[in-house]
């Protein structure tokens, strides 16, 4: 008999705990290595709790079929809050996750060195991944830029880390 979507859940919350369990056992010691990279996809991008600062934010905008830029939009994730969803919510976590590659994203940034190309970064090829998935049927191009907002502001151009470049959809 397969094991049941809730089983795996509860198995990588056990799995997530005894890692936390380790971390902590191992105080002072710094965890790195390639294994880790993969496994920061399971883990929220915890600098949110830090402090009040600049906020990573994906914007994207769209060629029509007659040749003119969109204007950029936001993207944003929000989701409706349901009671339910305080016990299992997959919908809301996969959009947590989105924003939470965005950070990630954010964060490769801040650490490439001078002469590294962030299309490179495999966080970069992701964010790209997605917003391809977030375009419209009639999109022929796109770009999607990285800004980062101070809180409360409105965000412009100026804002941007890094735009790429035009692909097409």
């Amino acid at each position: 008999m397969a094991p049941s979507a809730s089983d795996i859940s509860l198995l990588l919350i056990a799995a997530y705990f005894v890692f936390l369990l380790a971390s902590l056992l191992r105080r002072g010691k710094v965890i790195s290595g390639p294994w880790l990279f993969l496994l920061r996809s399971f883990f929220p991008n915890w600098r949110f709790y830090h402090g009040l600062g600049f906020q990573p934010r994906l914007f994207v905008r769209i060629m029509d079929d007659t040749g003119q830029w969109q204007p950029w939009h936001m993207f944003m994730p929000r989701a409706a809050f349901h009671l339910g969803d305080l016990f299992h919510n997959p919908h809301n976590n996969l959009i947590l996750a989105h924003q939470n590659l965005v950070d990630h994203l954010s964060a490769d940034i801040q650490t490439l060195p001078d002469e590294g190309d962030v299309r490179e970064l495999v966080t970069y090829q992701l964010v790209e991944r997605l917003v391809r998935s977030l375009l419209q049927p009639d999109a022929l191009r796109f770009q999607f830029q990285l800004r980062l907002v101070p809180p409360g502001a409105e965000a412009d151009e100026s804002m941007a880390v890094v735009t790429s470049p035009a692909q097409l959809a």
